[in-house]
């Protein structure tokens, strides 16, 4: 991510009693509320402060400022991210058709941004600018292509011989994109329900397949509590 001006050096990572750490995530909580609420831009540390009840001491105690803040969260997305999408099964054994595990990519995928919606919206400003401020988040669409990859290959007889390695890429591009900016406001024609919504991108990214099957309806349950 782009350095602040005024930044010197980061305050240095280190291991975190179980206070310190219960702390380091009220203030990821209170910064991904003030960049939803403010932007990045708009937000200032006494905000993010306040928000927890916590001290400006304790902020500059794990912080060296609110870059540093927003890299660290930006962090906590990944590992939030991996602890996700390792237990999901994109196998046909577990989906049965390719509508059904792009549904389930499209559905846990926007439930991911939902819960971090202000860190994204705080690095999709600063990546108007400079895309490499998506730091390590710019490793999760490639994690999830190289996924969709490995299993395409178990849909034989459900997607053309002549396919492309490439529309795995796009596909799953398509996902990624179309959930992070729904959730930030810019897709207002989707549909608002989350299965609706998912539906309607998994379709679109069977289209980029080349994927005929049905594309009515999921063939297993896919609901929150199993996405999360």
């Amino acid at each position: 991510m782009p350095q602040d001006s005024k930044k010197t050096t980061l305050a240095p990572k280190r291991k975190l009693s179980k206070r310190g750490v219960e702390t380091e995530q009220k203030f990821f909580s209170a910064a991904n509320e003030a960049f939803w609420a403010h932007g990045f831009a708009g937000s200032k540390i006494s905000q993010i402060v306040e928000m927890e009840g916590l001290s400006v001491g304790s902020f500059y105690h794990l912080f060296a400022d609110k870059t540093d803040l927003l890299e660290r969260a930006a962090d906590q997305i990944l590992s939030d991210f991996h602890k996700t999408f390792d237990k999901m099964d994109l196998s046909r054994a577990a989906n049965d058709d390719v509508f059904t595990m792009l549904y389930r990519l499209t559905y846990s995928g926007r439930l991911l941004i939902a819960r971090h919606r202000g860190i994204y919206r705080a690095t999709a400003e600063l990546a108007q600018n400079d895309f490499s401020s998506f730091g390590p988040m710019q490793t999760i669409a490639p994690t999830i292509v190289e996924a969709v990859q490995a299993v395409l290959p178990e849909y034989a007889g459900q997607l053309p011989e002549n396919r492309k390695t490439a529309d795995a890429a796009f596909a799953v591009q398509l996902i990624a994109m179309s959930a992070m900016q729904t959730e930030l406001g810019m897709g207002p024609l989707y549909p608002k329900e989350l299965h609706a919504y998912s539906r309607v991108i998994a379709r679109a990214a069977c289209g980029v397949l080349r994927y005929s099957g049905q594309t009515e309806k999921p063939m297993v349950v896919i609901d929150r509590a199993k996405s999360s």
